[in-house]
């Protein structure tokens, strides 16, 4: 069967994954450009008698490679030549999208055009004559509502009648040209009609008023922490007493290696799968600001904040997906330009506190802040965005100096289905459950043998000797050798710090016995700052291409964490504000 490799490229937000989505019937795939960390989603599909291959590139505005991403986009449609370029361009903003169709034109690859958000256009008055476009550039031109599936028909039909743009941009100064010829095109298709204050306007006027929309923005992080914490304990409960009967199930079964099955993995891995409800509970939330369209508004309106301690609204992007994993954030610094700005946020950006360190916090604000549970969860991750900010102003104005930029890309605000809710969320819980069913699992069994061994009890284990050595360090916190030992085995996981104090005391109720409530509260902020995962640190060693950089981030993130756990733990010791 024949097969064509189709290059979809667009501008940032136009929509080319709901696309990639609707062609495909959601049978794409996830992974990296060969050689690099930048995400790539390919998709397969017979349309026509005709193997499709669509290859997303990453949202650019230009091919002149000023950032990563759109090197990538170019060296891909140069060297890589794909049968057809899919143009996706966002109707509501024409003129801008048209600089990069511009330059599309002039590879000299047949091209057809998507159209795409047509319904967002109509919403903003906006009327474009699909046929005139199609006419001037000399390429197909269908108009889609990629999110609604409509046109998407249609432009199956007529993919593989993309054709050879035979439009031409002569001058000197070709970016200039494109500019005026993107603006001339414009003009020409598109007419603009008086409409009345629409509700995005209305909703805009709210949510990024500079008075109000930091406050709503909090009461917003309120509600999800809210709604990560309240709404799922019950299911944890469930969770953690399934796990239980199991546990005590095959420990009195007797079965060949029942201790290391019911003690080790079990009880391991157990616990910190008892947090998925917590976790996917926050990533329903998240799932549902982002696809609403209010996220973007949150950056739009923190800018300004980021702008005073160095960074920009670019920046804004992986430090919240940095909520999520620390990882894929770091990986979603190619997008700025600034090498600086890039440099300092993927420094700070360890210090969102990412799902894996969830866990942690509501484990030891059950046990220690009964009632207070969101706010301290809170707390934290307010704490560790305000350090951020306050090391990446440290870092631009010392190691790392320089002026920045902003510019962002606003979508249509929309009602999330639930179907898109869903598989958002899975996607991201579904990275968590593979660390689970990987890294946790290999951990739970070594946790197990050096807790057990060589004396047969956890006083006289390996994992005893190594707390108990390391102690000392720790000294200044008062914290027991178990809490030591349990920071030395997260630098693989944050979740495994759970784990171990799981297989450590058996039964996580018994947890309030290490610590007191300031211990406690050190503990967490700790954690929150403390050497980042393995996995975080390998990327951050790839993206910054330099092992200086990773030893930065772990002395920094280290000194961080211990001075700011001794001064809380000693701070609230002394006046008493936590007993």
């Amino acid at each position: 069967m024949e097969q064509k490799r189709i290059a979809m490229v667009g501008n940032p937000n136009v929509g080319k994954t709901a696309l990639l989505n609707a062609l495909t019937g959601g049978k794409f795939e996830i992974g990296n450009f060969p050689g690099t960390t930048v995400e790539k989603k390919e998709g397969k599909t017979v349309l026509n008698n005709i193997r499709a291959h669509f290859i997303d590139l990453p949202g650019i505005y230009s091919l002149q490679a000023y950032t990563i991403d759109e090197k990538i986009a170019r060296d891909y449609l140069v060297k890589e030549k794909p049968d057809i370029v899919l143009n996706v361009i966002d109707a509501s903003n024409l003129e801008r999208n048209l600089y990069l169709t511009l330059q599309l034109c002039e590879l000299r690859i047949p091209m057809i055009i998507a159209l795409n958000m047509m319904d967002e256009a109509k919403k903003k008055g906006y009327k474009i004559d699909s046929r005139k476009l199609e006419q001037i550039l000399g390429v197909p031109v269908v108009e889609t509502v990629a999110i609604e599936k409509k046109g998407v028909e249609e432009l199956k039909k007529k993919l593989f009648h993309a054709k050879v743009s035979h439009l031409r941009i002569e001058g000197k100064d070709l970016i200039r040209e494109r500019l005026k010829a993107a603006s001339r095109v414009a003009s020409e298709v598109l007419e603009r009609k008086e409409v009345a204050f629409s509700l995005d306007d209305l909703l805009d006027e709210v949510f990024t008023d500079r008075i109000l929309g930091i406050p709503i923005f909090l009461a917003l992080m309120w509600m999800v922490f809210r709604f990560t914490y309240d709404v799922a304990t019950p299911l944890v409960s469930l969770v953690d007493m399934a796990f239980s009967i199991l546990s005590d199930a095959v420990e009195a079964s007797g079965i060949p290696f029942s201790d290391l099955i019911a003690n080790g993995i079990i009880t391991g891995v157990g616990s910190v799968l008892v947090f998925v409800p917590n976790i996917s509970f926050l990533f329903i939330a998240l799932a549902v600001l982002e696809l609403s369209g209010y996220m973007t508004r949150a950056v739009f309106v923190l800018n300004k904040i980021m702008m005073r301690f160095g960074l920009t609204g670019r920046a804004v992007i992986p430090l919240i997906i940095g909520f999520g994993c620390n990882v894929p954030a770091v990986m979603a610094t190619r997008g700025i330009e600034d090498n600086n700005v890039r440099l300092a946020t993927i420094i700070v950006n360890p210090f969102m506190s990412c799902s894996a360190r969830l866990p942690i916090y509501v484990l030891f604000a059950g046990a220690f802040f009964t009632g207070n549970e969101s706010l301290v969860i809170m707390f934290l991750y307010l704490f560790g965005i305000l350090i951020a900010l306050f090391s990446a102003f440290l870092i631009r104005k010392t190691i790392l100096p320089g002026e920045a930029s902003f510019i962002i890309e606003v979508p249509p605000y929309r009602i999330p289905k639930i179907k898109s809710i869903f598989d958002l969320t899975w996607i991201r819980v579904k990275h968590f459950l593979l660390k689970a069913g990987s890294i946790i699992l290999a951990m739970s069994v070594v946790v197990w043998y050096i807790t057990t061994y060589p004396g047969g009890s956890i006083e006289s284990s390996y994992a005893a000797m190594l707390g108990k050595f390391l102690q000392p360090v720790f000294s200044p916190m008062g914290w027991k050798w178990e809490l030591v030992f349990a920071l030395v085995t997260g630098f693989v996981a944050k979740e495994v710090v759970v784990e171990t104090l799981g297989i450590l005391l058996g039964d996580l109720s018994k947890l309030s016995s290490l610590a007191t409530v300031p211990q406690a509260l050190g503990f967490l902020v700790f954690s929150l700052f403390y050497i980042p995962c393995l996995a975080t640190l390998a990327v951050i060693g790839s993206e910054t291409g330099s092992w200086k950089w990773t030893a930065f981030a772990v002395i920094y993130g280290f000194v961080v964490a211990y001075i700011f756990s001794f001064v809380l733990i000693n701070l609230f010791g002394i006046i008493g504000l936590i007993p």
